[in-house]
């Protein structure tokens, strides 16, 4: 009986020690799965839309002088737009994302959508109708904007550093007027 008294302590703190890293584990293994949830779920609504507005870019590359996207056929693209593929990809991964994100991202990744949803509305005015070349930069511009805006809600909520340029592929700083790197 003194024999189990005296390594009583040591049994108490051993018991301890292990309920201490079991919760520790848990707790970190959870806040992981989250962020990796979260990554995947940003990761998956901007290629959904980066697919978007790439055919929309291809649908109205014609249009537009030195596009570097490569044209789309017109009716082709409609058939797309108008199918269930794209819409249901960026649907779920925005169901997904609101699931996950923080209102912030989530208002971020609704102005993205708006934005290339505007754009759509180029691609859909066809081949008769003339062209607004000022009307699709400003739009390509907010939908820039609200791509690099849409990051750095994410990057914040993922406890990165913000960008200090635009993360186009192709404008240095997001504006209209700049050239491909």
């Amino acid at each position: 009986m003194d024999n189990l008294l005296v390594q009583l302590p040591a049994l108490i703190g051993v018991t301890l020690g292990v309920i201490g890293t079991l919760a520790t584990t848990m707790v970190t293994d959870a806040a992981r799965w989250r962020r990796e949830r979260f990554y995947d779920a940003c990761l998956q609504y901007t290629r959904a839309l980066r697919r978007y507005s790439q055919l929309i870019a291809g649908m109205t590359a014609g249009h537009r002088p030195g596009a570097t996207t490569p044209p789309v056929d017109l009716d082709a693209g409609l058939a797309r737009l108008t199918g269930e593929e794209i819409d249901r990809a960026v649907t779920d991964a925005w169901e997904e994302l609101c699931l996950l994100a923080d209102a912030d991202t989530v208002d971020a990744a609704r102005r993205m959508r708006v934005a290339a949803h505007r754009l759509e509305v180029f691609a859909r005015a066809g081949d008769d109708a003339e062209f607004d070349l000022d009307g699709w930069d400003g739009q390509a511009l907010l939908l820039r904007r609200a791509r690099d805006d849409f990051y750095a809600a994410a990057r914040s909520r993922m406890g990165v550093r913000r960008l200090s340029t635009s993360s186009s592929l192709i404008h240095r700083d997001g504006g209209s007027g700049s050239r491909r790197r």
